[in-house]
């Protein structure tokens, strides 16, 4: 308990030391909430009506969280990897499986606590938290997805930079399949946060969970963050 402790304290030593970690970090979530609480409702009612897009704006702006949050966390483990601290963490008291399960468990932390009161901080929907709660948890696993595509494939922060401007396109575009009434929209299904955008709208537009789109959601996402993680292990 002592280590995981030091090892947070190291983290958020990091993350303040690094201007660009620390404004993701806490300054850009709060932007995020007084574009919904102030900007979005004064555009309302002064230029356009937008409270049919609500939802819709709802589910771009969650999705930016585990975006926000796999950033920071790939960038702390990309130091880390510069600094061969994995290297050496497997001659250390903490294991380096222990200490990957570690970040990975403190990003989703992090993650759901904003995710999951992001619908009554934002007061774009009106949505009961115990059926939202299942879906907050898809988007928070989607944290530590991002983070271990990123270190899989980027050698330093330059590539790494470039990767998440292209993930970010890839990530939204399982919104489109919002507006395809027909089964073709699940050719998207092949992207793993297509089925939280799909499990969240069928709850906001009945009032009632599908069980499939979540269950096909945990999945994909497990499978996919356990693939993952067993990559980065295998090459670090």
């Amino acid at each position: 308990m002592v280590s995981f402790i030091r090892l947070m304290a190291t983290d958020m030593r990091n993350i303040i030391r690094d201007r660009m970690l620390l404004y993701s970090a806490f300054l850009f979530p709060v932007v995020l909430i007084i574009i919904c609480r102030l900007i979005l409702p004064w555009i309302s009612e002064n230029v356009y009506d937008l409270a049919g897009y609500y939802p819709i704006l709802f589910m771009m702006f969650s999705i930016l969280f585990p975006m926000i949050f796999g950033f920071i966390i790939a960038f702390l483990i990309m130091d880390e990897r510069d600094e061969n601290l994995l290297t050496v963490l497997r001659v250390m008291p903490v294991s380096r499986f222990t200490y990957l399960i570690y970040r990975m468990a403190l990003i989703i932390s992090l993650c759901f606590v904003f995710v999951f009161t992001f619908p009554v901080l934002s007061g774009l929907i009106d949505i009961s938290l115990v059926d939202y709660f299942p879906i907050a948890v898809l988007f928070s696993i989607f944290a530590p997805i991002l983070a271990l595509i990123v270190n899989n494939l980027a050698n330093n922060k330059i590539q790494a930079f470039a990767i998440f401007k292209m993930l970010g396109s890839v990530f939204f575009l399982p919104l489109f399949g919002l507006f395809i009434a027909e089964d073709w929209k699940y050719i998207l299904g092949i992207i793993p946060n297509f089925w939280t955008f799909m499990a969240l709208d069928t709850l906001l537009t009945t009032g009632s969970q599908n069980l499939g789109f979540l269950a096909v959601g945990f999945i994909t996402h497990l499978a996919l963050l356990g693939a993952l993680f067993y990559l980065f292990n295998r090459k670090f």
